[in-house]
């Protein structure tokens, strides 16, 4: 028996060749949840976990497990993975190298002849992007039981398809049980999305806990009229309002960039034709900040600058849809092990927080859980020039494979 080793050009050529499922002209992806790409992409992983001899299944939010099964399978097992959906355009390393690093780690098990006691599954969890249904971190809500099944068959894409009809049509909803068993421990390996790791020239983060984050809409309401004959001045144009309040959201996040940011991102007018002024634009924004206080105080700001903008304007707004999420903390003793096999891997590591979402946020109310990050190129994400180099590829799945060995042994 030999100690168990990444296979660094296996593991890199699997991700070069997913990535051409749904490949884009500068070198990223599009496999939105749901689609034609995705279901492929799937398939491709599924094949490959077959191959290794992995037990697939997948449940009723088309989350799927892929199991190696320990010498004690009554054990909870380690869980391993990511997400194989991307945002449009997106890369080729967000969620995929989560994934497929841990399918890597396994076929380094197996190759060295070890027996660990527990079982370890790979996992692919279900529109972790939000892209194309929201919320993000689906699949693992519901694995989870923080979003009812129901509610997330019933979330609709623009053009009004439902996650539940889409699962039907791609053949992703499966049988397994939603959730409801014991896991022992959760890792997830990912790219950092952003810049701090390349900064300081370090190869392995060990996230600690995340932001404090808050998501909403804002609906403005005005008037229709005919563009060419209205009064100027007896004009009630909504896309006034929403645009003033994408500046005003965009200044308010400037005014915080030490600890904090703000953008708006979707916006959507009625009835969006050439010569109607617009009576209706809503548009989703995002706030995040290190501490809760400092995001209160950018929502108030957000809320001040609506009131202006409306009272300047003559329209009405509505504040909708108003998600928050609060810090989310990871195990101390999973970080404080991968902090140490990082360091005994000869890596150079940090204790960081993570500013996106991820699916270990749900996991970690149902098991121990750690986020191990690289870094990627620019601090680049959700971008076709996504890039993480192929000696950090294999620096972080040599950590995982270390981490999911630790606990299942």
């Amino acid at each position: 028996m030999s100690s168990p080793t990444i296979d660094a050009g296996r593991l890199w050529s699997d991700l070069m060749t997913l990535g051409q499922i749904g490949a884009l002209p500068r070198g990223g992806c599009d496999r939105l949840a749901l689609t034609d790409a995705d279901r492929d992409g799937r398939a491709l992983f599924a094949f490959w976990c077959q191959e290794a001899g992995l037990a697939v299944t997948v449940d009723g939010m088309g989350n799927m497990f892929a199991r190696r099964e320990g010498t004690d399978p009554s054990l909870p097992p380690v869980f391993a993975g990511s997400h194989l959906d991307t945002q449009s355009p997106g890369g080729r390393f967000d969620g995929p190298l989560g994934v497929l690093a841990a399918l890597a780690a396994i076929r380094a098990i197996d190759a060295a002849g070890v027996a660990p006691a527990r079982s370890i599954e790979v996992v692919n969890w279900t529109n972790e992007e939000g892209a194309r249904f929201f919320p993000g971190l689906m699949g693992s809500a519901v694995f989870a039981g923080v979003l009812p099944l129901e509610t997330a068959h019933a979330a609709a894409d623009r053009s009004g398809r439902t996650a539940g009809e889409e699962l039907v049509r791609i053949r992703a909803n499966g049988s397994a049980a939603l959730g409801g068993r014991p896991v022992d421990s959760y890792f997830e390996l990912h790219i950092e999305q952003g810049p701090e790791l390349e900064e300081a020239g370090i190869t392995i983060g060990v996230v600690t806990h995340s932001n404090y984050s808050l998501y909403a809409d804002i609906e403005w309401l005005g008037d229709n009229a005919h563009i060419s004959s209205m009064p100027m001045l007896r004009r009630r144009n909504a896309l006034v309002g929403a645009a003033r309040m994408i500046a005003e959201i965009d200044r308010i996040g400037r005014a915080r960039a030490a600890n904090g940011a703000a953008s708006a991102t979707v916006i959507d007018i009625w009835p969006n034709n050439r010569i109607n002024i617009p009576h209706r634009a809503t548009f989703s924004y995002g706030l995040i900040h290190t501490d809760a206080e400092g995001l209160a105080q950018m929502a108030a700001e957000v809320e001040q600058a609506a009131g202006a903008v409306a009272a300047e304007t003559g329209l009405e707004f509505r504040m909708l849809n108003n998600r928050k999420r609060d810090v989310v903390r990871f195990d101390p003793a999973l970080t404080a092990l991968v902090e140490q096999i990082a360091t005994q891997s000869g890596h150079s590591v940090t204790r960081m927080r993570t500013k996106p979402g991820h699916d270990a946020f749900n996991m970690t109310r149902l098991c121990p859980t750690q986020l191990i990050f690289v870094p990627c190129r620019d601090g680049l994400s959700h971008n076709e020039l996504e890039w993480c180099t192929p000696e950090h590829v294999e620096a972080g799945a040599t950590v995982l494979l270390r981490a999911i060995l630790a606990r299942a042994t």
